[in-house]
This record gives structure tokens, C-alpha cells and sequence, in this order.
């Protein structure tokens, strides 16, 4: 409500100093809507992980998660609120997962959910947002996108891994984030 408040606000704004035509105002109603949303949760993330001391770790999750996201969308809730909800839970688990993992499993659990991931990127990707349904070739555009992101992903990933093996959990966490992306773009039904 209260982004949808904001954005309307500002689109009106925008209409009654002939900014934007009538035509275009629900694009940039919906656009400031995506703008408004993606501060707040940025915000709300970061002062979830200051308050737990772990600023770096969700700058990874949201990093390797917000990249594949953009390219690839995913499963949206009905609420604003309960997407908050959902990616916090999510970004913390990731990190508690990641910052809990023994040395010797690291490998394993990057090559699992980097190979999950993959596949399900190749198999579901791109997927459409109700607001903001694709072209065909929007649709084939973001397919060859989201493709190439997970490989780039995972070939930072690895990379990482293997020239400073140090950074393990952060690996571990950006391994795990992109996973959880993935599993948004499974069908629901």
C-alpha cells in the first residue's frame, strides 16, 4: 500500500508537469513501483544483516541473487511484504548455512547447487512477471541472458573458490542465493 501510494504520487507528479504523457503514466507507475520496492527491501536486508553483524554476507546473497533475478525473474508473492519476508528469510538462512559449512563440504554444496541451478535455469527461464508479461523476443532475449549469467556466476564462483579458498563461505553463500533464485523460476502447480 504504502509503495503503491508512492508511486502514484510520483507518476501523478510527473503527468501534471507534462513530464510523461497519459499514455506512458501506468509504465512509469509501474516502474517507480520496482524502484520504491527495491530501495525499501535493500534497506530493510541491509539493516537486517547489520543487526546481525553481517553486512558482507548479504551483500553476496544479494549480489548473486539479485543478478540472476533480473535476468531470469521467478515466482512473485502477492504482497510486497511478503516478499520481504520470504527474501529475508531466505537471506539469512543462506548465510547461516554458508557461514556453518565445514571446509571440506564447500566444494560439494557449489557444485550441487550451482548444477541444480544451471538446470533449472536451461529448463524454466525466463519467467514471466503477471505485471509485466514478456514478447517472444523479450522472452528469447532474457532465456539467452539468464543462461549466461548462471555460467558467469558460476564461473566467478569457482574461480573464487579456488584462488582464495579462504573466502569459502562467501562462495558458499553466493552458491546457495543463486540456488534459491532458481527455485522461484520452478512452475507452481
Amino acid at each position: 500500500m504504502f509503495i503503491d501510494n508512492i508511486s502514484k504520487a510520483v507518476s501523478q507528479k510527473m503527468l501534471d508537469a507534462s513530464v510523461i504523457s497519459i499514455e506512458d503514466k501506468d509504465v512509469y507507475y509501474y516502474g517507480l513501483q520496482l524502484i520504491v520496492s527495491t530501495i525499501i527491501k535493500g534497506m530493510g536486508l541491509m539493516l537486517i544483516a547489520l543487526l546481525f553483524d553481517k553486512v558482507i554476507e548479504a551483500i553476496v546473497f544479494i549480489a548473486a541473487f539479485g543478478i540472476l533475478r533480473i535476468n531470469a525473474g521467478g515466482f512473485h508473492l502477492d504482497t510486497y511484504f511478503k516478499c520481504f519476508v520470504v527474501t529475508s528469510a531466505s537471506m539469512m538462512l543462506c548465510i547461516w548455512i554458508g557461514s556453518i559449512t565445514p571446509l571440506p563440504l564447500v566444494p560439494y554444496i557449489i557444485a550441487c547447487t550451482l548444477a541444480i541451478t544451471a538446470l533449472i535455469v536451461v529448463r524454466h527461464a525466463p519467467v514471466d512477471n503477471p505485471n509485466r508479461p514478456l514478447s517472444s523476443a523479450e522472452h528469447k532475449k532474457f532465456r539467452i541472458r539468464s543462461i549466461y549469467t548462471i555460467m558467469i556466476i558460476a564461473i566467478i564462483i569457482i574461480t573464487v573458490y579456488c584462488l582464495k579458498a579462504e573466502f569459502y563461505s562467501y562462495v558458499c553463500i553466493a552458491s546457495l542465493a543463486v540456488m534459491f533464485e532458481g527455485i522461484t523460476l520452478l512452475p507452481r502447480s
